[in-house]
């Protein structure tokens, strides 16, 4: 109880430091979390039956579906990468669905490929009407994988704003206090 009573004491002195400090660390873990959704973009493509695209890099890639909120586009289709020799590429289902959510757009992972080497594949999707136009709206977005890069920015996004809001609770208590020896 030692503890409490001596952050009850001095809660004035260590609620605006530790306010600042928080603030800080809150607006470094936001901006952190947007730059490594933002540099992990690799390529977009519209929404069509096949296309030829092309890779710069080998390595793992994440198939990613953008489009409009509350929009059923991308059900029922099947995905298919191929080496441009018509060699497929094995994909896996992404366990965890990861989302990024915007005010009118969504992009969700899919699909994960690993590329054996930097060059032209081409993309097959199943399941589309057969000459639709292609959508703006709807696309197919390849990035590099951070969801668990991601996932350790927005837990310290979380402690950093349990901190920021108890530090400014602890200041708002010390104030009000009426007994109050500052």
């Amino acid at each position: 109880m030692n503890s409490m009573n001596f952050l009850y004491r001095y809660g004035l002195w260590i609620s605006v430091p530790a306010f600042g400090v928080s603030a800080a660390l809150l607006v470094f873990f936001i901006m952190s979390v947007v730059r490594v959704v933002r540099q992990s973009h690799i390529l977009s493509v519209p929404l069509l039956e096949q296309q030829e695209i092309e890779f710069t890099e080998p390595g793992r890639v994440v198939l990613c579906l953008e489009g409009p909120l509350l929009a059923n586009r991308f059900g029922n289709l099947d995905y298919e990468l191929r080496a441009a020799e018509g060699m497929p590429v094995e994909g896996r289902t992404t366990w965890f669905h990861a989302k990024t959510s915007g005010l009118s757009t969504v992009r969700m992972e899919l699909k994960s490929y690993e590329l054996p080497r930097r060059g032209r594949y081409i993309l097959s999707i199943k399941g589309l009407e057969s000459g639709s136009k292609p959508d703006p709206e709807n696309r197919i977005v390849f990035m590099k994988p951070h969801l668990a890069v991601s996932i350790v920015y927005v837990i310290g996004i979380t402690l950093s704003a349990i901190l920021l809001i108890g530090s400014l609770v602890l200041f708002l208590l010390r104030l009000t206090d009426k007994g109050a020896s500052v």
